[in-house]
Formats: C-alpha cells, structure tokens, sequence
C-alpha cells in the first residue's frame, strides 16, 4: 500500500466497510483497476492496526462527506478514477457526487442528477410517488425542535437518525420520558468521523418481523438477490432501551412474495436510482410489509458474504458488472439443493459460548473471533475523539457465527439458541 502514486483508471472507495470485508478490492484488483480507499486518517490507521488488507492507494481525507475534498485530495496524489463506489453509509453522497463531478461510473447511468436521499427524505418521496408503500407514522425533528409536534405518536416509538450508519443512535422509547431523554443523547451523539447528525426521525414501532433486501438495479428494475429475515435483540445503552440486529438469516431473492418484490421497485421508482446496489430494511405487520428505509450500497453487517453462501452469487462483482459492462450478471440458479445459511453478530460471551457448543456438534456452525482492538496509546486524543462511533461499534463485537443447515427453519432455531445466550435463556 502507498500514499503517493500515478494511478489511471483507477477504482476509488469511499469509506471503508465497517465488517472489514471490503469484496470490492478483489473485484478490482481481478479486472486490473489500482484499488483506492479513502477515509479519515484517523480510521485508516484504525484500519492498518487490525491487520486488515490494505488497498493498493489509501488516501486520508478530513471530511470524506466531503465530494470536494475527495477530488483534491485525489489529484494531489495523482489517481486519475475511472469507478467509485461508497464502501460505508456515511459516504454514500459523497461518492455519487463525486461521480458526477468527475464522469465516471456509476455516472451518469444510477440517475444522471441522482444523490441518495436520508431516511426522512425516503419517506417523503415514497410517501409522494408510492403512496401505497406503507411506513410508520413518524415525525421529522431538528436536533432542537419543540416536541409538541409528537402528540399524535403512539407508545411506543423508535427515535434514530436521518443520517446515521450501522444502528448508531437509535432508540426504542416506552414513553415521554424516555423519548425526552433519547431525544438529548441523539442530538449529543457524534456521527461516524465526528460530525453532528442532520436531524431526527420520531416513529411508531411497528410489532412484527424485521427483514433486509439484498438487491440490484438494472435500467430502473428492483432485482432481489436474497431476503434475510433479521433477529433484533433488546439492547440497553446507559438508561435507555434500545435495539440491535443480532442475527440475519438469507433467502434466494426469487422465493420474495410479490408484494415484496414491488415494494422494492417502488423504491427505487419514488426515489430515482436507477442502477446500483441497494437494500431495503422493512418490517412485517398486520397490514403487510412497511417500509423502514433503504441504503444506496451493498450492507454491511457481513451480509455480502451471507448473500453468496445463500445465494451463490457475489452482489460485490454483480455491482461492477452493471456499472463496468452493463449488462445484467450471469444469476444461478437457486431452486436447487443450496443449504439455508445464517449468521450471528455475538456481542455477549454467553452468545459465543452457546456457538462453540454448537459447533462441536454440529459441522454446519463455525465462530470466528472479533480481531483484537488496537491499543488506544497509538492514538492521539484527537484520532480517538473521531474514532469514537467506531471503536463502540468494534468493542461490543465478540465474534461472528456462521450457520448452514438443511432447512430455514433449522436455521432459524440454531440462530435463535445462539441469541438467547445474551439474553439469559
């Protein structure tokens, strides 16, 4: 890895992806692209110290939300992008804006004026352009907003970000207490890099079960590689109750039932992406599926490699497949004996435990440790302050457990017997 360097037609990342798979290094690197990643100083070296694979330029960028920043910053070290393509959440409007700044791919072809919208713009442009697509009720909120405007919510609600990444401050509140006082921590909490959050969405929390679309657009076409159905834990973060996706389990995208596979079209109908990855968080009411939102990128959570143990197919060299050839990928065929796949985020040494007596027995379950964390006397004060979302994040990952079995409903019960370690089942 170097700094400096003549780099042509080269494949820009911005952001690292935060489970540290990063596929599309290799999908550059197969096609002969130098590979380019930028993100914070701060976070690079975070990075270098878990031993993760270096690309073969990594550039520190101040404010890698920044398209501008990341031009100059690009030019100064001589990289000439042919591709770029966000690798974290927080970067994804960057990286479209980039790409139009600079012509390159997926420009002009994902929507020539294209930028990803935040969580309350989602809903505002389904609510406009795909009225039918149900959503919470919900109420959009500056960090300083009077809260009378909630009134007509019902308990309980779900207080989160408009521009938040990876479950960062999000909130489930049982009253106004509760809510007054998430209210404050998400307005004090820092964005990954050290930014304030935008605003605040306030909903109702729908009761059912939560599910993730894994997916691809083509000429403006929704195509669903896998459906993973989630397990959400509790989670309790000083005096206020919150959430996690602990678990997901995957599902070929073509056993989607139709009104699943609309909702995605509608998706990208009401907010004009039009080539690309994307995925669509919802959840499964009494009255059908609701939308919750959707990001512009593949997921992270270690999904992709869920999605291909699933599905067979890499979303990462789909994606540079439609955006580099266009043309639609060489999809297999799911229908026939591929085994259910899942996994497990285990947070709590109880969960771990309960994996690795799993896996003596059973040949499908295999846990694999979290990476040490690097020694925080490597960081300045400074570095650590930027680092601060991250290094939660990191610290509450034990481990990772991978699941097959035979059937999804075998799946789901070894999930389910994992998970409950760290609730005291």
């Amino acid at each position: 890895m170097t700094t400096m360097s003549d780099a042509i037609n080269a494949f820009v990342q911005l952001g690292a992806a935060r489970d540290g798979l990063d596929p599309y290094l290799e999908c550059a690197r197969r096609r002969g692209m130098p590979a380019v990643l930028v993100d914070t100083p701060a976070f690079l070296k975070w990075r270098r110290h878990l031993g993760l694979k270096p690309f073969d330029i990594e550039i520190p960028v101040a404010v890698p939300e920044s398209a501008d920043q990341v031009s100059l910053a690009l030019r100064a070290a001589r990289v000439l992008p042919a591709f770029t393509l966000a690798g974290f959440e927080r970067y994804a409007q960057s990286a479209f804006l980039l790409a139009g700044q600079e012509r390159i791919a997926p420009w002009p072809h994902c929507g020539m004026s294209f930028t990803p919208p935040d969580k309350a713009s989602q809903r505002e442009a389904l609510a406009l352009r795909a009225p039918e697509v149900l959503q919470p009720a919900y109420v959009h909120l500056g960090l300083d907003a009077p809260v009378h405007c909630l009134d007509h919510l019902a308990f309980p609600q779900v207080v989160k970000p408009v521009d938040g990444a990876g479950g960062l401050g999000v909130y489930l509140v049982r009253d106004e207490s509760e809510r007054d006082r998430a209210l404050r921590e998400a307005a004090a909490t820092r964005n990954y890099g050290g930014a304030a959050f935008t605003g605040l969405l306030v909903e109702e929390c729908v009761q059912g079960t939560e599910y993730s679309l894994q997916c691809l657009a083509l000429e403006g076409k929704a195509r669903i590689l896998s459906v993973c159905e989630k397990v959400v834990l509790p989670e309790h973060e000083g005096v206020l109750p919150g959430f996690r996706e602990a678990g997901h389990m995957a599902a070929p995208g073509d056993h989607a039932p139709c009104e699943v596979k609309a909702l995605a079209q509608s998706c990208l109908d009401a907010t004009g992406y039009e080539e690309g990855p994307f995925h669509v968080d919802l959840i499964r009411g009494g009255r059908g599926p609701y939308f919750l939102e959707m990001g512009f990128r593949l997921s992270g959570f270690g999904l992709v490699s869920l999605v291909e143990r699933a599905t067979g197919v890499s979303w990462a060299e789909a994606t540079f497949t439609a955006h580099l050839d266009r043309r639609e990928p060489l999809w297999l065929d799911s229908g026939g004996t591929r085994q259910a796949a899942g996994q497990l985020v285990a947070t709590d040494p109880r969960q771990l435990a309960r994996a690795h007596e799993l896996a003596a027995n059973h040949p499908g379950v295999h846990v694999q440790a979290a990476p040490a964390l690097p020694d925080q006397g490597q960081f300045s004060a400074r570095e650590l302050e930027t680092l601060a979302s991250d290094r939660r994040r990191h610290a509450a990952i034990l481990g990772r457990v991978t699941l097959r079995a035979d059937s999804e409903d075998e799946v789901r019960g070894l999930l389910r017997h994992c998970a409950a370690g760290g609730q005291g089942g």
